[in-house]
């Protein structure tokens, strides 16, 4: 369950997320981008914190149990960051990240809780853990840029969103029909296909 490579992973999120504020065009994006590297210092510390944990220890599980309902929290708050529409496939991944680690938390504490340790709920609980930190990567990697290459992933370009194209013709004024096509023409789009 070691991640010491989320932390450079999340450094990285920081140092993009700070070059990019300093842009100061869009108030919403400095905010996004206030709100990450906040959420990436937390994160950061709290991944540490499990990371730390003594496996020799006495209050070994308490430990582990503890820093990851802190994980829980950190991710809950993850979920709820306004996401802006330039990067709205993270809002999802961050919404699954949190019930993710949520329910991580909650299967490790009852892995843990009954009068012997259950494999099988620490395993489901491993399980849900690395979803929330994959989900974590992907937003990791759309913010510096970069499309997530799992074949479980499809990906939707703007250009492919539902009501883009509407969006981006009120934007530029444009008037013609939502096809693309200019008013008064009596041709279909070679994009979509003739009955």
């Amino acid at each position: 369950m070691k991640k010491n490579n989320k932390k450079y992973l999340f450094t990285a999120v920081l140092l993009v997320s700070a070059l990019l504020t300093g842009c100061g065009k869009d108030a919403e994006l400095d905010k996004f981008y206030g709100e990450m590297e906040d959420f990436t210092t937390q994160v950061n510390a709290s991944f540490d914190t499990l990371n730390n944990v003594d496996p020799e220890s006495e209050t070994s599980v308490e430990d582990m149990l503890a820093a990851m309902d802190d994980l829980a929290a950190k991710f809950t708050l993850l979920a709820e960051i306004d996401v802006p529409r330039q990067f709205s496939a993270v809002e999802d991944l961050a919404d699954e990240a949190g019930e993710y680690m949520a329910e991580a938390a909650s299967l490790y504490r009852e892995a843990y809780g009954g009068e012997e340790y259950n494999e099988n709920v620490a395993s489901a609980a491993l399980e849900y853990y690395n979803r929330a930190v994959k989900r974590l990567d992907y937003i990791s990697q759309i913010l510096q840029g970069e499309l997530p290459t799992d074949a479980s992933i499809t990906i939707i370009t703007e250009n492919e969103a539902p009501g883009f194209k509407e969006d981006s013709q009120e934007d530029s004024g444009n008037t013609g029909d939502p096809d693309g096509e200019p008013e008064g023409t009596d041709t279909p789009s070679e994009s979509v296909p003739s009955e």
